[in-house]
């Protein structure tokens, strides 16, 4: 699945990424000062338990309006982080923040993070959601990129939310596996748009796709995290 990490300028987008992936790519150049800025995109991954997971990290310069757009594109869910500590940020953060939920579908989940909780002053998540309007069902957690707190309970929140979403779908293509033309009419769906379905699901590693027999079946291991 696909998960993008987005936020403003030097909120740690990157220190998450590599707290989860210590390998992680990252296309950045240096400012003049002296800085690195992400100019291009963070590229990561992380197993869990049976979910391939890519995470995708968003440049937080607000003129790459064009390459967040890409980078966002057929995004599974968000993880967005807030500068706890630099709350003169948060008017970056929400242009930023709906921008790109304008690009996915309206249920897509989304976790937020008020990141450096190490740093003496900084706001907590509850601040956080007061001064930016944040919805009180949304879930935020307060990380530190430096110190781990929350890196990865944060992204496994949002895969069990992502699971949820899927939950249904998964069911109902176990009980199809060697019947493609059964689960179509299930889904009501066309030979093409069965073909995107599958060939999309197959992306995200959700099945494995048997093109010879013209069958598929869904990857076992895929489950709620604790």
């Amino acid at each position: 699945m696909k998960i993008l990490v987005s936020g403003p300028l030097q909120s740690g987008k990157s220190s998450y990424i590599k707290a989860l992936d210590p390998n992680a790519l990252n296309v950045e150049a240096k400012g003049k000062d002296e800085k690195f800025y992400t100019v291009g995109m963070d590229l990561g991954s992380v197993k869990l338990n049976g979910f391939d997971c890519y995470l995708f990290g968003t440049p937080g310069l607000l003129r790459f309006s064009i390459m967040r757009s890409i980078v966002t594109t057929g995004s599974d869910g968000i993880i967005f982080i807030f500068d706890a500590a630099a709350p003169e940020k948060d008017d970056s953060a929400i242009v930023i923040l709906n921008s790109v939920r304008k690009l996915l579908p309206p249920n897509t989940p989304i976790t937020f993070v008020a990141n450096k909780q190490d740093i003496e002053g900084a706001r907590p998540p509850e601040v956080i959601r007061t001064q930016n309007y944040l919805p009180e069902d949304s879930k935020i957690f307060p990380t530190s990129t430096k110190t781990g707190m929350n890196i990865r309970e944060s992204v496994t929140y949002l895969v069990n939310h992502i699971y949820e979403e899927y939950s249904s779908l998964l069911q109902t293509l176990r009980a199809y596996e060697n019947d493609i033309e059964g689960l179509a009419q299930e889904l009501k769906k066309d030979k093409i748009q069965m073909r995107d379905l599958l060939n999309n699901l197959e992306i995200k590693r959700f099945i494995e796709v048997d093109r010879i027999k013209k069958e598929f079946k869904v990857r076992s291991g895929l489950k709620y995290l604790v």
